[in-house]
């Protein structure tokens, strides 16, 4: 478990971003479905961590407390969303440049947006995020075993779908 700093240590900064940023990308990227709107809430969500870190609670859960801001933000992205035309920029995108990292994050990534928003919220908070199936059931208000039972159900999907590719 991540431990946040009410005070302004630049140390516990890094840490808890260094330790949280995969997660929160891939939690995003879950809801908002475009690496550039995950990229930019990604750091607007940090910002505003940085802006509201007075209100934690200490010794509470700081992933819970940044993927709800996360959460907060990316919803009102989607509601802002509906009056703005999108553009897509991916013909410029330079392939040649990405590592290896970079393209087994990308394909896990698109495999993910194949499931469903509440089964990819799922399986990126557990498997990326690394919370419980009971926290992420209080944060999405469902019942554990419906949890439980949508990330198997997904777990399936995504095999399927790697196996395909």
């Amino acid at each position: 478990m991540v431990r946040m700093q009410t005070s302004g240590d630049e140390n516990a900064f890094a840490e808890l971003y260094v330790a949280t940023k995969s997660g929160l990308y891939g939690f995003l990227m879950s809801i908002v479905k475009s690496r550039e709107a995950a990229e930019d809430l990604m750091q607007d969500t940090y910002i505003r961590l940085r802006q509201s870190v007075q209100t934690y609670k200490a010794g509470t859960n700081a992933q819970a407390f940044l993927m709800q801001i996360a959460k907060n933000l990316a919803f009102n992205y989607m509601r802002r969303g509906k009056y703005e035309t999108a553009t897509d920029f991916s013909e410029f995108d330079t392939p040649a440049n990405t590592s290896v990292e970079e393209l087994a994050d990308t394909t896990v990534t698109d495999a993910v947006l194949n499931l469903s928003d509440e089964e990819a919220q799922i399986v990126m908070l557990h498997a990326v995020s690394g919370f419980k199936h009971r926290e992420i059931a209080e944060m999405l208000g469902k019942p554990v075993g419906t949890v439980l039972w949508s990330y198997n159900n997904s777990l399936k999907k995504l095999k399927n779908l790697i196996k395909e590719e």
